[in-house]
């Protein structure tokens, strides 16, 4: 079973919270390495996952 689905995003501010802090990890950790396109494909991803639930709840 998926921990992060979209709908499970939707009810917790708990696992949008801890979905936000795993992608600043693997954010950091990528740009620590040198993998700037992987760090910026996950902060796009994260935006555009943030984005789509700020049309959904209130935040």
């Amino acid at each position: 079973m998926t921990k992060f689905t979209f709908e499970k995003l939707v009810k917790s501010e708990k696992l949008r919270n801890e979905l936000a802090n795993h992608s600043d990890w693997l954010i950091r950790i990528a740009k620590e390495k040198g993998f700037i396109d992987a760090a910026i494909a996950h902060a796009k991803g994260k935006k555009r996952v943030q984005d789509e639930l700020n049309l959904i709840i209130d935040i």
